[in-house]
């Protein structure tokens, strides 16, 4: 059941984060929910595996690839208490944090930049140019509105130009391209 949550969470606090291993991504499942509702879900990191394994080997899983990215941010900044795993997940590589700082890109709303530099930025880091973002990786430009759906969150940006300068910075859901939240900094990370 539910005991190894229990007899995790009644351990004395911890300078830095535990890992714990479950046998499979099922397992890792299971003791992620059981953390999260224990201490909550913002204590508690998801560290899963950043490809398919059943069906297709080794072709990408976008939202597993969030999953993980949002995971290791929080891990890096200092947030979460918990990270929980599977063997198939530790395998992977994960970048230093001076490599993931080379491919990130930080924006803010009044920040003085040019549509086109970003633009050229996401198509070095592999995006790729689309009409309307429906996935991790897809970026597009219509006006003075750039839609960027990165790896790093799990919905995508619109950010609305006034010139050279962002006017603002919203998430929106990708079915009903409606705004969810209004951000004052972001960073996409490719």
């Amino acid at each position: 059941g539910s005991s190894a949550a229990v007899m995790l969470v009644s351990l004395p606090k911890q300078k830095n984060p535990i890992i714990v291993v479950g046998d499979n991504l099922d397992d890792a499942g299971y003791l992620y929910y059981d953390l999260s509702r224990l201490i909550g879900e913002e204590n508690v990191g998801m560290l899963p595996s950043g490809f398919k394994r059943d069906i297709k080997y080794g072709q990408p899983d976008a939202p597993s690839q969030i999953l993980r990215t949002e995971t290791l941010n929080a891990l890096a900044a200092g947030q979460l208490k918990y990270v929980v795993t599977y063997p198939e997940a530790i395998a992977e590589c994960v970048a230093s944090r001076q490599e993931l700082d080379k491919h990130t890109l930080t924006l803010a709303t009044e920040m003085s930049i040019s549509m086109d530099n970003i633009e050229e930025w996401l198509k070095e880091k592999g995006f790729k140019k689309v009409d309307y973002v429906f996935e991790p990786g897809q970026f597009a430009v219509r006006g003075s509105i750039l839609d960027i759906f990165g790896y790093s969150a799990e919905l995508p940006l619109r950010i609305d130009f006034f010139g050279d300068e962002i006017d603002s910075i919203r998430s929106f859901n990708v079915e009903t391209q409606l705004s969810e939240s209004k951000h004052s900094s972001v960073s996409i990370t490719a």
